[in-house]
């Protein structure tokens, strides 16, 4: 009974620290990092401030739980290797895909601006989105290409270097003239021909001769 008892309090622990970062993702998403107060947070998520303050001792706290919460749940969703067995450039399109859709949604763009604005002050905050994001999907994508180097599909290098390389190609043009809000003055590409761009020049330097 007491195992059953703890169980349910960790999920009711666990159930108030979510409404808490929904409603901090709703003020900061709205407001902005400085724009947000604690009294903002502590309405949006209809909560004490003494709970707020249970859970997280600080809005710098706060936000780099939130943003890590936020950006590793999209990582697992989106950067998944499907079906390894096909062709590497079937499964790397899927993944470019999957992988584009999210960089440039609205969501993404206003965190990475979030995250960018505060991440000389609060280092921390930076690192957790780091950390929870793109060395995550990294990983990921490393560990593919490593195993299509070892069965000889691939030449042999640095994965995590041939990893960044290759979502730094497939991404090419996409995600910086929404960052920088330069949309009508940058060139428009579509993200199905950036990634088949891309996949074609990355299998191009790393298919062996």
């Amino acid at each position: 009974m007491a195992d059953a008892a703890g169980a349910q309090n960790d999920n009711l622990d666990s159930a108030k620290r979510q409404q808490i970062l929904d409603g901090a993702k709703r003020c900061f998403l709205a407001q902005g990092f400085d724009g947000a107060s604690m009294n903002d947070i502590v309405k949006a998520a209809g909560v004490s401030k003494g709970t707020v303050y249970a859970y997280f001792p600080s809005k710098e706290r706060l936000f780099e739980a939130l943003i890590f919460r936020d950006r590793r749940q999209q990582a697992e969703q989106t950067v998944v290797i499907e079906r390894v067995e096909r062709p590497i450039a079937e499964v790397l399109y899927d993944l470019a895909m999957r992988f584009g859709t999210l960089l440039k949604s609205e969501e993404t763009v206003a965190y990475v601006r979030l995250v960018v604005a505060v991440a000389e002050k609060f280092p921390e905050i930076g690192q957790a989105f780091y950390e929870a994001g793109p060395a995550y999907g990294n990983a990921i994508i490393a560990s593919y290409l490593q195993s299509k180097m070892d069965d000889g599909t691939l030449r042999q290098c640095n994965a995590s270097l041939a990893a960044t390389q290759f979502v730094e190609l497939v991404m090419c043009g996409i995600v910086k003239p929404k960052l920088f809000g330069a949309e009508k003055i940058a060139p428009q590409y579509e993200l199905e021909d950036v990634v088949n761009s891309g996949i074609a020049l990355f299998l191009g330097g790393m298919t062996k001769v």
